[in-house]
């Protein structure tokens, strides 16, 4: 009985021995089973193809039309006619200030209103004017004559409306008006300086007394 215990005790070891074996390889088994293994290749990553943009559409700009100027209606409505000539006045106050706005040329005789008497004059011809002439008359309050005041203004062309300042030397707080307007085309050569506003007056010139001192004693 002792000699079978020991026999399967060596039996038994022996078996285990073996099974270990199995399961744990051997250097040469490791160096065959590293062998048989094929190597990684490490794919490079792909290159992305550059993506060519498209090149942008110009775009073309529409020339915009040219806005056609209206002609002149003529003859001009709201205006008089006397010997060929048209000639009008701002109705009203607001009518005054949308013309001054619309014309900058004029802002040297708006500045000039505001100390003397002054009036505004639009006028138009058939024919073209050298120049214009106004002969008006500069009246007090209660229709008492000052004097006369000749005007000459730039001319204009032919059916071609023209705003005109006529401007006196009467200072504006004395409540004075300019009226009585006379106009005249100039057609031909023009004598004297444009622009200009000659007043006369029609007060009596007071006499100069001359004075004389007596003479050192």
């Amino acid at each position: 009985m002792l000699a079978l215990r020991v026999l399967l005790v060596l039996a038994l070891s022996f078996g285990s021995l073996s099974a270990n074996a199995v399961t744990k390889p051997s250097p040469d088994q490791k160096k065959s089973s590293s062998a048989t293994k094929k190597p990684v290749i490490k794919k490079k990553p792909a290159k992305k193809k550059a993506v060519k943009k498209k090149p942008a559409k110009k775009r073309v700009r529409k020339t915009a039309k040219p806005i056609p100027i209206p002609k002149a209606v003529w003859p001009p409505k709201g205006f008089k006619l006397s010997n060929g000539i048209y000639y009008s006045s701002p109705k009203s106050e607001k009518e005054l200030i949308a013309l001054l706005t619309s014309k900058s040329a004029l802002a040297a005789d708006v500045m000039a209103c505001k100390q003397f008497v002054c009036t505004v004059i639009q006028v138009a011809s058939e024919e073209k004017c050298s120049a214009w002439q106004f002969t008006s008359k500069v009246l007090t309050y209660n229709g008492e004559s000052l004097g006369n005041l000749i005007s000459l203004r730039k001319g204009s062309k032919g059916k071609i409306v023209a705003t005109y300042f006529l401007i006196s030397e009467e200072p504006l707080e004395n409540n004075s008006e300019i009226n009585h307007i006379v106009t005249t085309c100039i057609r031909g050569p023009v004598v004297g300086q444009v622009p200009s506003d000659q007043f006369m007056s029609d007060l009596p010139t007071v006499p100069q007394v001359e004075t004389q001192t007596p003479a050192d004693q």
